[in-house]
């Protein structure tokens, strides 16, 4: 009988041992924020350079648009962030998109990855 227990005893702490290192594979690390699934919106090089009527034809009309001197600044409503797009003239005196932001929606929460708000897209306009 004593010989049975210190077999099983063994047995059972075998088997403890292998459970405490065996690895359970769930997937691939996620480093980073998570990449969107389905189809991308747009990235950064759509709007990189790009005019204020290219922009306007992509995103519609922003919510919020502030001119000083040469500068316009835009913010538009996305699904999950407020994309900001800032234009103004290069060097040549081409006014397009030189910066691109993403800010959070909700005033102290972190801002967001600026390609995973662009892969979503403006927010979906509310059908009256």
């Amino acid at each position: 009988m004593m010989t049975a227990m210190r077999v099983f005893g063994g047995a059972l702490m075998v088997a403890l041992a292998a459970c405490s290192t065996t690895r359970v594979e769930t997937g691939p690390e996620i480093a980073g924020p998570s990449k969107p699934l389905g189809k991308t919106f747009l990235r950064q090089a759509d709007l990189q350079g790009k005019d204020a009527a290219t922009v306007d034809k992509l995103l519609g009309q922003p919510a919020l648009r502030r001119v000083e001197g040469k500068g316009d600044y835009r913010r538009y409503a996305f699904e999950d962030c407020t994309l900001i797009v800032i234009l103004y003239p290069d060097e040549k005196g081409r006014v397009g998109v030189r910066e691109l932001d993403a800010a959070a929606k909700i005033s102290g929460e972190a801002s967001p990855d600026l390609d995973q708000c662009l892969a979503r897209g403006p927010a979906k306009k509310a059908i009256s």
